[in-house]
């Protein structure tokens, strides 16, 4: 062995010693900022403000249930929360009740989410869980807020995660009438419409007695956090991979005992243990696996925008035994901003990665292929979609590159998302083979991401196009 050859050899060796038995991993590059920090809010009180505001979270999700569409614009992005309470039997009192709130909020609430875990009857007006019924008040939701509020964003409800429930009710499987697993219940919503009729999929990701980064298929019912990526997969499945999903709830939840020995009596209530007991962790645990679930998000799930923690002050809501008060990030101690728990100065002192709420260029396709015959010069036509890949609204102007091989005619020049951009190319004088030309599409404000964008326009001209007509078909009804 040659000297190089022998050094190059132990380099290898001790590598491969110090990693396991395996090459030297490259360091993992973090996407693009994604996330939205955000958290529940039942009172928006200027003490519950500040508590906010030492978060440095961007984000706070309110309730109709609790509290009126804020009156003037607060210093965070709004997730409204609309309760289907009163509303599932009248879509057209539903429909009226949308629009009042959707024109209150304009200016004030950038998104809107659709009802709350449907899936149980405990907000679905006590009735069976219903995904049909639910997809028709998300797209009367849909057209109510999009004709009130364009640049309101539209959020299916948060699902609650159930498990595997067993049992059929009224034609559904999967539902036992009392709940509807999460995940039948989302592939229900996509056979009965629902994806035309939201911005983003909203879930509740707890993550119950298991640390963040624990994988969904380890644990009987999926009962973990990354339980979104089943959720995502479900939509990709769908035809929907590019739907981001929003976190709307999760946590973790503090164990009552350490909040002293009054709330250590709730163990020794047979509902508070049978339900929440064998998933409590202890304070620091709280704090430790929410800052590793963002963090984890931050990295693996480029497809996950809003991350609400569950809850900021309900550190105080009805009784001792109330599992809410305990995935609290506050703790009850008699005041209105409640004590600090390990949770809230981990949060605070966490780095952040916040993502852009803005509108996204998307021109399809990226590449526009027309076809020419060479015998038969004139003008060959094609189009794209101009899109918006993000949220609020934008509008576009188009030019075409005049230093191209061809040069495409603009017959529109401008207009909003989802508008078509037709393309004309005039083939007069062109020799066989490829020849490509470019427009630019460039949005009419600053703040929209992958603005200008470019459409390649690539005319082939072929020796003969040939044509294939199809018989015509006489229907007689």
């Amino acid at each position: 062995m040659k000297g190089h050859q022998k050094w190059a050899g132990i380099v290898i060796a001790t590598l491969l010693l110090l990693n396991g038995g395996g090459l030297p991993s490259p360091a993992r590059a973090l996407p693009e900022p994604h996330l939205w920090y955000g958290i529940n809010l039942r009172n928006p009180t200027p003490t519950q403000l500040n508590l906010v505001a030492g978060l440095g979270f961007g984000w706070v999700r309110m309730w109709d249930e609790y509290t009126p569409v804020p009156a003037t614009r607060l210093p965070y992005n709004v997730l409204y929360v609309l309760s289907c309470e009163g509303y599932v039997t009248n879509l057209q009192a539903w429909g009226e009740h949308v629009t009042a709130i959707a024109q209150a909020g304009q200016g004030r609430v950038e998104a809107y989410e659709i009802c709350n875990e449907p899936n149980v009857t405990g907000f679905w007006e006590g009735r069976p869980p219903d995904p049909a019924r639910y997809s028709q008040m998300l797209c009367v939701a849909y057209q109510r807020i999009k004709a009130a509020d364009p640049a309101a964003a539209v959020v299916s409800a948060g699902l609650a995660p159930v498990g595997r429930i067993q049992g059929t009710c009224n034609g559904w499987p999967g539902n036992n009438c009392g709940a509807m697993d999460e995940r039948t219940y989302a592939q229900a919503m996509l056979n009965q419409g629902a994806g035309v009729c939201m911005d983003a999929f909203a879930y509740h990701p707890y993550g119950f007695a298991y640390p963040p980064e624990q994988d969904p298929a380890s644990v009987e019912n999926g009962f973990v956090f990354r339980g979104l990526e089943v959720m995502h997969q479900i939509l990709a499945a769908g035809g929907l991979e590019e739907t981001p999903i929003w976190a709307t709830e999760f946590n973790w939840l503090r164990d009552p005992a350490e909040d002293g020995p009054l709330p250590g009596w709730c163990h020794r209530i047979p509902d508070f243990e049978n339900f929440f007991g064998w998933m409590d962790v202890s304070a620091q645990t709280q704090a430790d696996y929410l800052v590793r679930a963002f963090q984890y998000a931050d990295e693996h799930f480029p497809w996950l925008h809003g991350m609400f923690v569950w809850n900021l002050d309900w550190h105080n809501y009805n009784w001792l035994c109330e599992a809410s008060r305990y995935f609290s990030i506050r703790r009850y101690d008699g005041s209105e901003s409640g004590g600090t728990t390990p949770a809230y100065t981990a949060l605070a002192g966490m780095e952040q990665r916040p993502g852009p709420f803005a509108p996204r260029l998307s021109v399809v396709p990226a590449t526009l292929m027309l076809l020419a015959d060479i015998d038969e010069p004139g003008t060959v036509r094609g189009g794209a979609v101009v899109r918006n890949a993000g949220y609020r609204t934008l509008a576009w102007t188009a030019v075409a590159d005049p230093d191209g091989e061809v040069v495409p005619t603009l017959p529109v020049t401008g207009g909003v998302q989802g508008a078509a951009l037709p393309v004309w190319v005039d083939t007069t004088g062109l020799a066989l083979g490829i020849h490509s030309g470019a427009i630019t599409v460039t949005a009419t404000s600053s703040d929209v991401l992958g603005s200008p964008t470019r459409l390649t326009v690539e005319v082939s001209v072929v020796p003969q196009v040939w044509r294939c007509y199809l018989p015509a078909v006489a229907v007689v009804w």
